[in-house]
């Protein structure tokens, strides 16, 4: 083959190449096409899911209370949402999230060999209950701020309770379902709700949750009984971290509004709380339990006993939180609950 055959294949090559980058440039200016409104394909569980119209009374389902005639085959139907970052079976491998055998009950932040957020990481002394599931499954940037979930939560009631049944399935030995409640909660200290790992579970990268039906916190120490003498919890307030309370206090946030004027939910609006009547809040609806307490105050005193074991401060409360037991983040909480005031109350001598 001669060079001037070859330099006519080169030319051809190079002037088939400046004629197509020329159409494709010719094409964009002629053609505009219209952006659409929204994606035509969304990842199952990346978006929100479309509100219930009656969004604001599922706020104020009791879920928790569901469980009992949830459905498990239709919460292992609802978990395949959770299928592309975690997995189920007992050993399974971490995938963007950690593995859900055994979830419910275990250490928040627990799973070996997964990198969790500091803001799972610093509930670690907290357990993955039925409510702390629930409220993570609900809102898993409420419940965890900083967490690197980034499942926008469940909003139906009851796919958090199908799931939930299902999660507990996950176990060689199943926690106890709680016991029915009704959907009120109290006021004190905080009932909490919600939500978890799996198909909302941690997020792109964290372990997921919801609120507790039974507190696997540590007893409390000889003599920091419910509601103990001055020289005894109440006594440690003073000397207690406000900052470290308002991070217990997280526990409250699904069932509780802190700032003045805050709406009720689940449970009463908190601000100026310490002090204030028992049963006292307008508009809220309280259990015949601390109706009758009404002529009592929220003193440090019995703050304490409600935050420590609700049903033994105010048998026949509809409170479903079954209590905080280290003295520590009790009186760490009463002290941000002092805070919440433009007056706080005297610290206790």
């Amino acid at each position: 083959m001669s060079t001037l055959e070859i330099n006519k294949i080169v030319a051809a090559v190079l002037l088939t190449g400046i004629v197509a980058s020329f159409s494709s440039f010719l094409a964009g200016v002629i053609m505009h096409p219209p952006e659409l409104d929204e994606p035509v394909y969304v990842v199952a569980g990346a978006a929100p899911e479309e509100a219930p119209a009656d969004a604001a009374g599922e706020a104020e389902e009791n879920v928790v209370a569901m469980l009992a005639s949830a459905d498990e085959a239709a919460g292992e139907a609802v978990g395949k949402k959770c299928a592309t970052c975690h997995t189920f079976e007992q050993g399974g491998a971490n995938k963007l999230g950690p593995n859900l055998w055994n979830v419910v009950n275990r250490p928040i932040a627990s799973v070996d060999g997964f990198g969790y957020s500091d803001a799972l990481q610093g509930m670690s002394d907290d357990a993955w209950t039925f409510e702390h599931l629930n409220a993570f499954l609900a809102n898993p940037k409420d419940f965890a701020p900083g967490t690197k979930m980034s499942f926008a939560g469940l909003r139906k009631p009851e796919d958090r309770a199908d799931l939930l049944v299902y999660m507990r399935s996950l176990s060689d030995d199943p926690a106890p379902l709680p016991e029915a409640e009704a959907p009120a909660a109290e006021e004190g200290a905080a009932a909490e709700g919600a939500a978890a790992e799996g198909a909302a579970a941690e997020g792109s990268a964290e372990e997921g949750a919801a609120a507790e039906a039974q507190d696997s916190q540590e007893a409390p120490a000889e003599g920091a009984a419910a509601g103990g003498p001055a020289d005894g919890i109440v006594a440690m307030v003073a000397s207690a971290d406000e900052a470290a309370g308002e991070k217990v206090a997280k526990k409250c946030a699904t069932c509780h509004t802190f700032e003045q004027g805050g709406a009720n939910k689940l449970g009463p609006n908190l601000w100026n709380v310490v002090d204030r009547p028992i049963a006292s809040v307008e508009d809220f609806s309280y259990s015949d339990a601390l109706a009758e307490r009404s002529g009592e105050a929220w003193t440090f005193e019995h703050l304490n006993a409600f935050i420590e074991k609700p049903k033994d401060f105010a048998p026949g409360t509809k409170m479903s939180f079954a209590g905080i037991r280290k003295p520590e983040d009790r009186a760490d909480l009463l002290r941000y609950m002092r805070s919440l005031s433009d007056s706080p109350a005297p610290l206790p001598e």
